[in-house]
């Protein structure tokens, strides 16, 4: 129980990643609360779920790219728990995979308004009530999409590469008030989200990606919410500012 007596926040965190890091947490003995976009099935699954796991939880929906919802959330939380001790941002935005020509403004912008101010939001919500407690992890998800900067995914690469720039200024800010930032960068992962991408290359081109992958297989979201549950806990007490990939070796 390596996170007992912590609170941990993931936003995102009814299905894919997001939930399978409210499991990892939950069993590392952590209470959860968790926000999700729309989809109270999921929601109400995985509370279900991070509850029979004998810790508390909390679950609220919130659009993490509208900085307003973000607060009144992070105040919520606080209402409920008292603390927050570990941030995990998980929420992210589905690509368009269209070349940059064929981008609207709007695709463009939705997308950067989740993935990239979302991740600011969450974090300057939470990050005073950490700065005045002297301690805190934050940790956000973040894709190997950033350095590979595929063909028709410069929402995700420009996305992404902010995100992880932020994380290492983060880290320079606040690592002497006792908070440590890092980031967790997926390669194809077995959600939702991995599936539409597979299913759009087509079946020759997903067969060849996978096989390309050293480990010969995509992950599953239990593998990325292990780092993420190491990197929260007293193991990782000295990692702070780093990018740490979790995709079989898809990108080397």
């Amino acid at each position: 129980m390596r996170l007992s007596g912590r609170v941990g926040l993931v936003t995102g965190g009814s299905r894919g990643i997001g939930r399978a890091v409210c499991l990892e947490l939950a069993r590392a003995g952590a209470d959860v609360a968790f926000s999700y976009r729309s989809d109270e099935d999921a929601a109400r699954a995985t509370e279900a779920e991070v509850r029979a796991l004998g810790v508390k939880t909390f679950r609220r929906p919130a659009d993490v790219s509208d900085p307003k919802a973000v607060e009144d959330l992070v105040a919520q939380v606080f209402t409920a728990f008292g603390q927050i001790d570990v941030l995990v941002h998980s929420a992210g935005a589905r690509a368009a995979w269209k070349p940059v020509r064929e981008l609207t403004v709007e695709e463009w912008a939705n997308y950067i308004a989740v993935d990239l101010h979302g991740t600011f939001h969450v974090i300057h919500a939470v990050l005073p009530h950490m700065h005045a407690r002297g301690q805190g992890v934050i940790i956000a998800l973040s894709s190997i999409a950033a350095d590979m900067c595929q063909a028709r995914n410069a929402q995700g690469a420009v996305a992404k590469a902010g995100v992880e720039a932020l994380v290492r200024v983060l880290a320079r800010e606040e690592g002497r008030h006792g908070i440590r930032v890092n980031a967790v960068a997926v390669g194809l992962t077995d959600t939702d989200m991995g599936r539409e991408a597979l299913s759009m290359w087509g079946a020759e081109r997903a067969e060849r990606v996978v096989r390309a992958i050293p480990l010969g297989r995509i992950a599953r979201p239990e593998e990325v919410a292990r780092m993420v549950a190491f990197l929260a806990s007293e193991d990782g007490a000295y990692i702070t500012g780093k990018i740490v990939q979790v995709d079989g070796g898809q990108f080397i």
